[in-house]
């Protein structure tokens, strides 16, 4: 497939016929200053796949394309959610808090519990566990395979408690139950950190974000935000989807591993589906979703699906201000890459192999020049991004002698 609406040769100023495999089928790196057109540089190249019938999608992380032309709008807290049911334990524990795991056996325990007391008992509130038979709970355990994987996430951590059940010290002791009493001395150790999990859990965004508030004062219905991914997934035509993230942005290493399960998650989705037409992702301002240093790359949920997309057809359009900003191991995973202004020697070599004068030639890019090396070529092409026709403030304020409140 060719993309013919996307650039223009500088010097001949002619439409440039870029063919879609090279420039998007081993993902493409889009990076420069701010205000270089990185993000206009995206816009464009979406707008060029919707004409071609192509499946896009965006994950928003500022609301910057919400008026995006043949699109489908979600954004996460308003019209869509995350259905807690979907996050392992470990994933639960990193969440809301327990960075060390030390309660991810009794928050996978409670869980169970949980989702027990839901679909197989059906009635509200804690699972009880003191004085319960091992022999029921695994009756239990198997009837679950038959009902739903919901469960009341807001319970969770009072269930963990729960998940503290232990026999009696002494001769009363009945190994036939599940436990007598509860480990009240454990329970006190992993005090501060349970307390701390369920503020988290309870914050209002976090509520919103997973749909745990009150339904009464909703503002409109959510839609499951992995429900909607599988959808889409499943469908090829003109519409990109746009994932509106802004509500995870407040959240720090939240927001990246909420996002990084979202990546995951359609990864298995794509794994698992008979479904192999291509479609490309935009990541816009990277950083946000990049592990900080002290996180494990490999277990990131970009690095996975960028390392192992291609063979499901998923292509990955990531822009970031300073190449710098990827760990090396994720900088190589990217076949093609487009360079709008660069003002750093660093950057710029660990991109390419730049000659003595290049460094200059890349200061000079005007904002929507770039040079373009597409997957499997040496040679740079020097291009002008097209305008897109849909409107992208992204423009810093300038400075004026007089403001206005319309200002």
């Amino acid at each position: 497939m060719i993309i013919d609406n996307f650039a223009k040769n500088t010097i001949a100023n002619e439409q440039v016929d870029l063919d879609a495999n090279a420039l998007l089928a081993h993902h493409l790196l889009i990076t420069g200053a701010t205000g270089s057109g990185k993000s206009t540089s995206l816009l464009k190249l979406v707008e060029s796949l919707q004409s071609k019938q192509q499946a896009t999608i965006i994950l928003d992380p500022t609301g910057e394309y919400h008026d995006l032309a043949h699109s489908v709008q979600y954004k996460l807290g308003q019209n869509a959610n995350l259905d807690f049911s979907h996050f392992s334990a470990k994933e639960i524990a990193d969440l809301l808090g327990d960075a060390k795991g030390t309660l991810v056996k009794q928050i996978d325990a409670a869980m169970t519990s949980l989702k027990i007391q839901k679909n197989v008992i059906q009635q509200p509130g804690l699972y009880q566990k003191v004085n319960q038979s091992q022999e029921v709970f695994q009756q239990q355990q198997t009837a679950l395979k038959m009902f739903g994987i919901d469960y009341d996430a807001n319970l969770l951590l009072d269930q963990v408690i729960q998940e503290f059940v232990v026999p009696l010290s002494d001769d009363r002791a009945d190994y036939s139950l599940l436990g007598q009493v509860l480990d009240y001395h454990n329970i006190k150790a992993h005090w501060l950190t349970l307390l701390a999990m369920k503020q988290a859990l309870q914050s209002p965004n976090l509520q919103y974000i997973f749909n745990r508030h009150d339904h009464h004062v909703a503002k409109q219905t959510q839609t499951d935000l992995f429900y909607i991914l599988k959808l889409f997934s499943e469908h090829q035509g003109q519409l990109t989807l746009v994932i509106d993230i802004s509500a995870l942005m407040v959240q720090g290493s939240q927001s990246r591993l909420v996002l990084s399960i979202l990546l995951r998650h359609l990864l298995v989705l794509r794994a698992t589906s008979a479904y192999r037409f291509p479609i490309t992702l935009f990541l816009d301002e990277s950083h946000r979703f990049i592990p900080a240093e002290h996180e494990n790359l490999t277990e990131s949920g970009l690095f996975k699906l960028i390392r192992e997309g291609r063979k499901y057809g998923l292509y990955v359009a990531l822009s970031t201000q300073s190449p710098l900003d990827l760990p090396a191991q994720l900088r190589g995973q990217f076949g093609s890459i487009l360079i709008h202004q660069l003002n750093d020697s660093e950057e710029l070599n660990c991109l390419v192999t730049p000659k003595v004068d290049d460094l200059l030639q890349y200061q000079r890019l005007q904002p929507g020049q770039c040079m373009l090396q597409l997957n499997g070529k040496h040679d740079m092409l020097h291009v002008n991004i097209m305008q897109p026709k849909t409107y992208h403030a992204t423009a810093s304020p300038l400075f004026k002698t007089q403001y206005t409140y319309e200002d």
